[in-house]
């Protein structure tokens, strides 16, 4: 799932999450779908 998402959009995915954006709207502002970006901030091992 993760493969398909650049290292550019994980590292901000990354760093919207840790600034408290929440997962809802970090998505709609990547044009990724939540559960990608929860998984994403699972792999990062950063996810609460």
């Amino acid at each position: 799932m993760q493969d398909k998402v650049s290292d550019e959009k994980i590292q901000i995915v990354k760093n919207l999450y840790l600034s408290g954006i929440s997962e809802e709207f970090i998505a709609l502002q990547l044009d990724l779908e939540i559960p990608v970006v929860i998984q994403i901030l699972k792999d990062l091992e950063v996810y609460k």
